[in-house]
């Protein structure tokens, strides 16, 4: 018997904020407001049509000149207060460019960040010119200002190197300043395990046909609904990021160890991320984002246990990441991890992403000093905890 067909599911609709509606002293809550209201009604509109929505989210525009601490605060709270108007759960602050960080230091940031828990922010660590090594610094400052404060914080932050803007998946997203658009990411995720288990590719090439056939039949179904929606609320359409997120019931690490006839971390993991990515490549449709495989650690029941078990760590994920996906995402840090190794793995996302021009992150969840350094111990719903992996014998 074969699964039966899930609902469909769509992780975030998200609507880009036009530059217009930001200066020195702020923002203008109402005309977010307005904006949060238009990306609600294609939620509800997207429900309506039988979709499970998962998140509603505003993005706002990077910042590329110099800011400081009170106009960062002010921004943040005029941008938490449209949210509230328009009963939209979550926006992206900004995405600090390396000008951006020049009167800013890690705890001004950290600041803002912890004091609106429905904000997200990004720091941009690399792109054309390469990469940036202030910001790299910067970043790994703000990872262990955020744990010292808040350690469910850094679930919202991300180092982003090479994303394009306009992408809807959280931390990394900002809009380009330009007229409001939308654009939509996928939790397919779901739909994936199902047609593997149905399917059972017999070799890499049969796992992309299967994932570009999937992602193709959603993405054509969305793009019937969502373009009409946009248009008639005077919103650009940005694009899909068809990157397959993982869902609490849906496992992309189950996808890829059914799909390639592996267990994840074994070899033959990277031949698989490397199938798979091919496929989600040529679903068609206009994309936006990171398009590719997303390897979230500690969203995802098989890459936890994978890491608890040792059979992957952040060198393995970041190889994946080179034929895959986002970089090194929700990765499990003891408190007592130097800060030094904090800014390397930084550091290595940047560089793979600069060498292969490629859109990756890092989004590490670093324990706050003095907690448990045998397992985590977050509280957001999101995360699993996990044992952290025993460290290797001196001996060895």
């Amino acid at each position: 018997m074969t699964d039966p067909t899930p609902t469909p599911h769509v992780r975030a609709v998200t609507v880009t904020l036009p530059g217009e509606v930001f200066h020195d002293e702020g923002a203008d809550a109402a005309a977010i407001g307005a904006h949060g209201g238009r990306a609600r009604e294609i939620g509800e509109e997207l429900t309506r049509a039988g979709y499970d929505v998962q998140t509603v989210r505003l993005s706002a525009p990077a910042l590329d000149g110099p800011t400081d601490r009170d106009r960062l605060a002010a921004r943040a709270a005029d941008l938490a207060e449209g949210c509230r108007r328009a009963g939209v759960g979550s926006a992206s602050l900004a995405a600090l460019r390396p000008a951006a960080l020049a009167k800013l230091d890690p705890g001004d940031v950290a600041e803002v960040l912890t004091g609106h828990p429905s904000l997200f922010l990004a720091v941009v660590v690399a792109g054309d010119a390469g990469v940036d090594e202030a910001a790299v610094e910067f970043s790994g400052a703000l990872v262990r200002e955020l744990a010292r404060r808040d350690p469910e914080a850094n679930f919202r932050f991300a180092a982003v190197a090479n994303l394009a803007p306009n992408a809807p998946l959280f931390p990394g997203s900002f809009g380009d300043g330009g007229p409001a658009g939308v654009s939509v990411g996928l939790q397919s995720a779901g739909t994936l395990l199902a047609r593997a288990r149905a399917d059972r590719p017999r070799d890499p090439a049969a796992a992309t046909r299967l994932t570009a056939a999937c992602l193709g039949e959603e993405l054509a179904a969305l793009a019937r609904l969502l373009e009409p929606l946009g248009r008639a609320r005077g919103l650009r359409f940005h694009g899909f990021d068809p990157s397959p997120a993982c869902a609490p019931d849906a496992s992309i690490g189950e996808f890829l160890e059914v799909a390639g006839g592996i267990r994840f971390g074994a070899p033959g993991t990277v031949a698989t991320c490397a199938a798979v990515t091919a496929g989600i490549r040529s679903a068609g449709h206009p994309t936006v984002g990171y398009a590719g495989l997303m390897l979230p650690v500690l969203e995802d029941p098989v890459l936890a246990r994978a890491w608890q078990e040792g059979r992957i760590d952040a060198d393995s994920v970041l190889a994946y990441s080179s034929v895959c996906g986002a970089g090194l995402d929700t990765i499990p840090l003891p408190g007592t991890t130097p800060d030094r190794e904090v800014v390397a793995l930084i550091r290595d996302m940047a560089a793979l992403s600069a060498r292969w021009g490629k859109p990756l992150s890092a989004r590490l969840m670093l324990a706050p000093p003095g907690s448990d350094p045998r397992r985590t111990t977050f509280r957001a719903e999101q995360i699993i905890n996990i044992a952290y992996p025993a460290p290797p014998s001196p001996d060895a």
